[in-house]
């Protein structure tokens, strides 16, 4: 009798869950218009895309987290199964376009590695190599990709999603190490209950790397104060990597004192010298090899961080998005949720571990760091609240329910809503561009970027992200290099595309091929090629335009050809 009651109770608490999840959508989908995401807002999101299919996936999604919730997946590799649970997941949004155009930048710098080598991309960053405030390590990765194994953009995909997964994996061990498995576990679960999270994972951008490298530094750090050896190595490797990341990685860094600090305080009778030697190693190995790479790249890092103090820190105030978009639209609301209350639940067993995952997340809060892109990076120290709030719950089956459910509304809604709109946006047309290219065997390409109608950004930034996607050689063959700069240069969050110059290997005559094309690249339909512009005497085919347009973002990108 007592087992049918429990049985009768998990089945109402399933159902139940499934039906909170239902209503959870329908619920933010009817306050859409509070969401202000600039990149994924629900507002221009389901304007594209309809709920109704939306709905109707999430109801099968939740129907099959309801299956999973009762087997133990996860019971005997936890760590690959979560690996590969994350990869297929990121997997599945390869075909998202490159939605931001810092991407160029990254292609740039990558590509200066792959044709000049490890020597001159060090050698010349800051110079030759015509850097905005970015650091060179990702760029450095992505380099060493293109050089091994070729200049395609599934290479880099695959190497973002590897980062994802290892960052999922990485928030476990962590969970693992400063609490127990199940924290670890469901912590990286919950992790992947953040919609837009996907949508960064294929874009040839830093920001899911540095959360892979900042998540990294903090387990091997743990670790070499824990166990020593090769570990304190490891660990001094890892900040190295963090620091050269993105400069906003080194307020991040502050949590490694702070880890220190925990865990000199938790081990203050079990012999502190120990930890104090190993921290200090970990130190001293770290900031050697960071200032071997200071040194060579220091007035590139000063020019930069002055840039970084008189533009992009008061921009943050101007490029703000509201808390709720970020941590009810944009991640699963459960999520900050059961972070919040874990507060409570640590405070009352006064865990000291517990201020190590908060440390970051207090700090956010405390700077009123509002841009979602500049979250990422923390996003699985929330994460590790969260499950440390849902661990409260003793009922093991209701618990894998929860982070089941909130795995299958995530993927659903970047599948399903995030990624269908994504591609009706203009970004598509130059990867549509690109693919038409390659189907018809064009060898070279020359580029023209006439100055654009709306006078947002400079179209020229584009070639790059033309090259990333084809095949085929470019000439950048019209440089309208005395654009004029918009009222806005100052404050514009597109500034760099202004400053931006394309590399000179761009500038060399097309290399002879069986097929040629020329493109135009701006915010309009070229329905007249630029005077001089030609692919050969015979003309071989007329136009073809690629201009899916959207209603969202201020510059639109126009893709017109002729072979």
């Amino acid at each position: 009798m007592k087992g049918r009651r429990n049985i009768i109770r998990n089945a109402g608490t399933s159902v139940l869950s499934l039906l909170l999840s239902l209503l959870l959508f329908y619920l933010l989908y009817t306050f859409r218009s509070l969401d202000d995401s600039r990149f994924s807002s629900w507002a221009d999101v389901f304007n594209v895309v309809k709920p109704a299919l939306t709905g109707a996936i999430l109801i099968a999604a939740l129907l099959a987290a309801l299956v999973a919730s009762r087997l133990d997946i996860f019971d005997k590799a936890p760590a690959w199964a979560l690996f590969l649970l994350s990869y297929a997941a990121g997997a599945c949004f390869w075909h998202e376009p490159e939605m931001i155009v810092d991407a160029s930048r990254y292609f740039t710098y990558a590509k200066h590695l792959e044709l000049y080598g490890v020597g001159y991309f060090l050698r010349e960053w800051g110079n030759s190599i015509n850097v905005w405030t970015d650091l060179p390590a990702v760029p450095f990765f992505f380099g060493i990709i293109f050089r091994v194994f070729g200049e395609s953009r599934v290479f880099i995909q695959a190497f973002t999603t590897l980062l994802f997964s290892g960052a999922v994996v990485l928030t476990y061990f962590t969970g693992r190490e400063l609490w127990n498995r199940e924290t670890g576990l469901h912590a990286a679960l919950l992790l992947l209950g953040i919609p837009y999270l996907y949508t960064q994972v294929p874009l040839m951008l830093v920001d899911v790397p540095s959360m892979f490298f900042l998540m990294l530094s903090v387990w091997t750090f743990l670790l070499a104060l824990r166990r020593g050896r090769g570990m304190i190595a490891a660990a001094s490797l890892s900040i190295f990597i963090v620091f050269f990341t993105k400069y906003s990685t080194w307020l991040m860094l502050s949590v490694l004192p702070v880890i220190f600090a925990v865990e000199l305080f938790k081990n203050r009778r079990l012999e502190p010298g120990r930890y104090v030697l190993r921290g200090a190693l970990v130190f001293f190995g770290s900031c050697l090899l960071i200032s071997l790479l200071a040194a060579l790249i220091y007035d590139e890092m000063l020019r930069q961080i002055h840039l970084l103090i008189a533009y992009q820190s008061p921009g943050l105030k101007r490029w703000g998005e509201s808390m709720a978009a970020t941590y009810f639209f944009q991640m699963h609301p459960v999520i900050p949720a059961l972070a919040t209350a874990s507060v409570y639940a640590a405070l009352r067993k006064r865990d000291a571990a517990f201020v190590i995952v908060a440390w970051l997340v207090i700090i956010m809060l405390a700077l009123q760091i509002k841009r979602i892109r500049y979250l990422v990076m923390i996003f699985p120290m929330v994460c590790l609240m969260a499950s440390y709030g849902l661990m409260q719950f003793r009922d093991r089956v209701r618990i894998r329910l929860v982070s089941f459910s909130v795995v299958a509304y995530s993927l659903t809604i970047a599948l399903g809503g995030f990624l269908l709109f994504l591609e009706n946006t203009s970004a598509v047309n130059i990867r549509e561009a690109a693919k038409y290219l390659d189907s018809r065997n064009v060898h070279a390409v020359r580029v023209a970027t006439p100055i654009p109608g709306e006078y947002v950004m400079n179209p020229a930034v584009f070639v790059p992200l033309l090259d990333l996607y084809s095949g085929a050689e470019i000439s950048y063959s019209y440089a309208q290099s005395d654009y004029p700069l918009p009222a806005d240069f100052e404050t514009s969050p597109l500034r760099f595309t202004w400053t931006y110059k394309n590399p000179s290997y761009y500038q060399k005559g097309s290399a002879a091929g069986d097929r040629r094309a020329v493109a135009i690249i701006t915010d309009r339909a070229e329905t007249e090629f630029i005077p001089g512009l030609r692919t050969g005497p015979e003309g071989r085919s007329g136009l073809k335009v690629f201009n899916v347009m959207d209603n969202v973002f201020r510059s639109q990108t126009i893709v017109t050809l002729r072979e």
